[in-house]
């Protein structure tokens, strides 16, 4: 999906592509992508600090893509930073989370390369975030997770938020986009969300929703569509700093922390009438992670508002896990990638040209 996302773009962006053109083709697609991304400001907006009771904030990491010295010390470095001066009451980890080599992990007799990053992950984070964190796995090295972390889908209500956290059941190793879930998952989503009609809802998983980056995006956003509660999905997953918007819903993208040409993390603050977004973004001279001018909101409507309490530390209520289980390899479902390129074409064409083109023309 990320290469066919970026081909989507410069199709987009053809009348800006000669400000590129002597650039290698996958760089240069990049660099059109890079349009896309939320922008920089002069200034915070009015918004970003709302006369309302803050109700908690929470950091959000996606696509660590932890697999060398360099990755390793932009994780932990904005983890440090999480664990000493940000102090989030949560932590986000979005997927696509550690592909370290042999050579780099601790012995262990008698368990797998899989089950070995897990474990090693799992002590990592415990030692450099130190923070109530929930992880799932992404499309890449997903394997053992259970075993480690146990279930890779949750949901609980916290300040009068209900968050629904999922990750995708099978899929087609090596496949871009051919992921699904299972039946039972769906039928758990629809339920989570008729239980919670009367609060404002949040997905969270690695895979967005909208643009489609699996074969189910479809059904997943016509849930949404019937559920306007549902006010914000967070995935990563494209390694860009992106947001779109459909109907009620909001989605938000986050680029990768680990592996981008501007590594970040998001800072997330709650309040009772909208949720507030800023960039953390790798500061190359200073080797530190530091606030940068961009800012993304949603608003809460007022009916969703009744639940909404401050919260000093997070305690989570109407707590559910789902019974953990591995990730399915599915090969069949490979035999699916037309259809998955279909879905990509219509998004192109929900977009439509009218949308896009201001922004490739500054």
């Amino acid at each position: 999906m990320r290469q066919f996302f970026l081909v989507m773009i410069l199709f987009l962006a053809l009348p800006s592509v000669s400000r590129a053109a002597e650039l290698p083709p996958q760089q240069r697609l990049l660099e059109i992508a890079k349009a896309f991304e939320i922008p920089a400001l002069a200034a915070p907006p009015a918004w970003s600090a709302p006369d309302a009771p803050l109700l908690f904030q929470a950091a959000w990491l996606s696509d660590l893509h932890l697999r060398d010295a360099e990755s390793l010390a932009l994780v932990k470095a904005a983890c440090n930073t999480l664990r000493d001066e940000l102090k989030p009451q949560l932590t986000f980890i979005t997927g696509d989370n550690c592909a370290l080599p042999e050579s780099m992990l601790p012995p262990a007799a008698g368990k797998n390369l899989s089950r070995r990053r897990q474990e090693w992950l799992r002590n990592f984070l415990e030692q450099e975030l130190a923070r109530p964190y929930i992880i799932i796995p992404g499309d890449n090295w997903p394997w053992e997770f259970e075993n480690v972390f146990g279930s890779s889908k949750q949901s609980f209500t916290f300040a009068g938020f209900h968050f629904i956290v999922a990750s995708l059941d099978q899929q087609a190793v090596g496949k871009e986009g051919c992921l699904v879930f299972t039946e039972p998952s769906w039928q758990w989503l629809e339920q989570e969300l008729r239980q919670n009609a009367a609060r404002p809802c949040v997905f969270i998983m690695h895979e967005p929703a909208y643009p489609p980056c699996f074969l189910e995006a479809g059904r997943l956003t016509a849930l949404f569509d019937a559920n306007p509660q549902m006010l914000l999905a967070l995935g990563g997953h494209l390694h860009l700093d992106l947001e779109f918007r459909r109907g009620t819903l909001t989605q938000w993208c986050a680029p990768a922390l680990g592996r981008s040409h501007r590594p970040a993390f998001k800072w997330l603050s709650f309040y009772p009438g909208r949720i507030v977004m800023n960039s953390w973004e790798w500061q190359e001279n200073a080797r530190r992670f530091a606030s940068v001018c961009k800012w993304q909101q949603v608003e809460v409507p007022e009916h969703l508002q009744s639940g909404a309490a401050p919260q000093a530390q997070f305690q989570p209520g109407n707590h559910f896990l789902y019974p953990p289980a591995p990730r399915e390899k599915v090969p069949q479902l490979g035999q699916r990638e037309q259809e998955y390129s279909a879905l990509t074409m219509q998004f192109i064409l929900e977009i439509g040209l009218s949308t896009l083109f201001p922004k490739l023309n500054p």
